[in-house]
């Protein structure tokens, strides 16, 4: 069975956010959806924010795309 990971664990792991940030914007995303607003991905909110860039967000997903992968 394929082991999945969360994007934010990814993020932690590779150095590119730290676990306050993550939780940060899982706040926000929380926030957003209270609001009756469509739900944004984690990615995706950091990206908008600032917090992440595209192609860091790209190379996370890249790699998250790996733990789906059958071993």
């Amino acid at each position: 069975m394929a082991h999945h990971k969360l994007i934010g664990e990814i993020l932690v792991e590779m150095g590119l956010a730290s676990r306050e940030i993550i939780v940060d914007c899982l706040n926000k995303q929380t926030e957003i959806h209270r609001c009756g607003l469509d739900p944004m991905p984690l990615g995706t909110l950091m990206v908008k924010t600032g917090t992440l860039s595209i192609d860091q967000l790209e190379r996370a997903l890249q790699k998250q795309t790996k733990y789906r992968l059958p071993s």
